[in-house]
């Protein structure tokens, strides 16, 4: 009983995991649905932190620096010490 059970589960994650890559249309469906909507439930259980998309941070990232520099164009490169 404990074999048929462990043969299962693995079977089980095996079709959940990689079943949409190698399975015909509609087992990979529902495997690629089963998967999704078990990322869902998990991601719904975490708390949400802030994370903005990375285009977005990336676009802030940028504004920040060029509102830093917009300024000091003559100061950006440093002269050596005489």
């Amino acid at each position: 009983m404990k074999k048929l059970g462990t043969i299962i589960f693995v079977v089980g994650l095996i079709f959940i995991g990689m079943g949409d890559s190698f399975l015909p249309k509609p087992l990979s469906t529902i495997s690629r649905q089963t998967r999704t909507s078990i990322n869902q439930s998990l991601l719904g259980l975490m708390p949400n932190p802030k994370i903005r998309k990375p285009s977005e941070q990336h676009d802030a990232e940028v504004t920040e620096m060029e509102e830093r520099v917009k300024g000091n164009r003559d100061q950006l490169v440093d002269e050596p010490n005489k």
